[in-house]
């Protein structure tokens, strides 16, 4: 076999220029690459927006975060005063609640080393490259790129559920973050936000079984939904909200007799035998209990379907083995304001360019991208590095109900 130079085998450049994709005005032909491939799956401004967080416009070199408490008010009237005299300035800022560092999150994928190792043998055989060989290139690197970026995605998505669901908190440990760093964030729900219920309980077979005191009526869910929304108002001056729960949650809230027996009453009081009540409510679709329930505590309940994964390498096993696990937690309602609770703070990536690597940049400058030909396996490597975290900023105005009590 022939000696050839790194050009020479540098198919990814080979397949971007194929394309059109050329290093221009100080932007590599990767990032060009990136930009139109990914623009409208993975749009930050977009995505973030649907979970309720905005894109913080600031990326600082030194990643720390900024909790702003939120001041959502009427609009206040004027100031009376003599003609001469200047009115009193508006407050535009929030009260600074906390600070910190910004977590990294990083993964990668290797390119097929079979299939690049059959494309180098073909292009030395032939002495170049052809169309199919970059086809097939690029193909490996959209899919890796993919990958990666889906999984970033996805990270900020898990943050977000997790720190909603679980008070305000974000934990990270061995059980979401095999191999990497404990972390926990604590953005300090108020404590009297948080009551305690027991409205049902769940075996380890998934048995669902309503409370006692539910069934009695000793303990009403539809007053205690509602008094939360009409406290936050009344006592919190909170925004308008809407409620928060798992999917696991909800199919296990609209299956309780409680619930179905109340719509009876409600939509057909002229049953009135026990069993033809609980019969009839059995019968009853779930889509329209949730809207009465909706109709009776004054707020929608959005359910959260989202489920996050990671992936450890079994020693033991020689096999990866993939831990999934909702991103929103079990058991809880929450009540949080409509519209923006938040915004994702990020980092700006800190690299240097390097002979032995390709460099990009995605999410407005926020994702880092590199391309590496490591020597000592002899593989192409796709990583992805990124600093950020989801910062809520109107906790006092999130509330929770504990529900579930484990059988």
């Amino acid at each position: 076999m022939y000696t050839r130079g790194k050009e020479f085998y540098d198919i990814v450049a080979k397949g971007l220029a194929s394309m059109g994709y050329v290093d221009k005005n100080g932007v590599s032909a990767l990032t060009y690459f990136i930009q139109d491939m990914f623009a409208e799956k993975y749009n930050a401004e977009e995505t973030f927006a649907q979970m309720g967080f905005t894109l913080n416009p600031n990326i600082p070199l030194r990643p720390t975060y900024e909790q702003i408490e939120a001041t959502i008010r009427p609009y206040t009237m004027g100031t009376y005063v003599d003609i001469d005299s200047d009115g009193n300035t508006k407050s535009t800022d929030g009260l600074s609640l906390k600070m910190g560092g910004i977590p990294t999150f990083k993964h990668e994928v290797v390119l097929s080393r079979k299939i690049l190792r059959e494309k180098m043998m073909l292009m030395d055989s032939i002495g170049g490259s052809t169309p199919e060989i970059e086809d097939t290139i690029m193909d490996l690197l959209f899919n890796g790129l993919d990958d990666l970026l889906g999984g970033n995605y996805n990270t900020f998505r898990y943050q977000r559920h997790q720190i909603v669901s679980n008070f305000g908190k974000l934990v990270i440990d061995g059980k979401n973050n095999p191999g990497g760093i404990p972390l926990e964030i604590d953005f300090e729900v108020p404590s009297k936000n948080k009551k305690v219920l027991k409205w049902y309980t769940k075996n380890s077979s998934g048995e669902v079984s309503q409370d006692a005191k539910v069934t009695s009526g000793e303990m009403d869910p539809i007053k205690e939904m509602r008094q939360v929304r009409l406290d936050s108002r009344r006592k919190d001056y909170a925004p308008e909200g809407h409620w928060e729960c798992s999917l696991t949650t909800y199919e296990d809230l609209i299956t309780l007799p409680y619930f179905r027996k109340m719509y009876v009453m409600y939509n057909r009081p002229d049953i009135t035998d026990a069993d033809n009540i609980t019969a009839f409510g059995a019968l009853v679709d779930d889509d329209t209990i949730k809207k009465f329930i909706e109709s009776r505590i004054g707020a929608r309940i959005e359910v959260v379907d989202s489920i996050s994964s990671v992936e450890k390498f079994n020693k033991d096993k020689n096999a990866m083995e993939y831990t999934y696990m909702d991103s929103f937690n079990e058991g809880v309602l929450v009540y949080v304001p409509n519209g923006a609770i938040g915004d994702v703070q990020c980092g700006k990536p800190v690299y240097m360019e390097t002979p032995g690597a390709r460099v990009a940049l995605y999410d407005g400058g926020r994702t880092l991208i590199r391309q590496v030909f490591e020597d000592e396996t002899m593989t192409q490597v796709i990583k992805s590095e990124v600093t950020g975290l989801v910062v809520p900023d109107k906790v006092r105005w999130m509330y929770y109900l504990t529900i579930r009590d484990k059988a």
